[in-house]
């Protein structure tokens, strides 16, 4: 995907400020959450992986669905 971006300089010639539609930005903060939710969901799954290998190892008690939604 491309995007029209303006790239606005300092004195010195360097890059400071870049401007873009709000369309094309709109499109990248949609990805980006989509991002942190799919790294987050990894995290969790990973996590609870994790938690149920510690199970079967006989080091980790599990919680019952009751007492996970007395947690919340």
């Amino acid at each position: 995907m491309t995007y029209s971006l303006k790239y606005i300089n300092d004195s010195k010639s360097k890059h400071r400020l870049v401007q873009m539609l709000l369309s094309d930005w709109k499109k990248i903060e949609k990805k980006l959450l989509e991002a942190e939710f799919l790294l987050k969901l990894r995290k969790d799954v990973v996590s609870s992986l994790d938690e149920i290998a510690l199970y079967k190892q006989g080091k980790k008690k599990l919680k019952t669905l009751q007492e996970v939604l007395a947690e919340m």
